[in-house]
């Protein structure tokens, strides 16, 4: 019965076609998905930082005032 209902799935989705996608590949794209997510937020808050900063700004306007 579960070896009808795997052929089944199988040829359903080679008509449909649709790719076949097992657990594994899955979880493989939600975490590459979840690093470039972390990764960017990382850098627009580490951007932010820099430009809300103090001190980034007196470096910019020291380096404006000795040119």
């Amino acid at each position: 019965m579960q070896r009808s209902l795997k052929l089944a799935s199988q040829a359903s989705s080679k008509i449909a076609g649709e790719p076949s996608l097992s657990h594994w590949g899955f979880a493989a794209y939600a975490a590459k998905a979840f690093i470039v997510i972390v990764l960017l937020a990382l850098t627009f808050a580490n951007l932010e930082t820099f430009l809300s900063g103090d001190q980034s700004l007196s470096a910019v306007e020291a380096a404006m005032a000795t040119h």
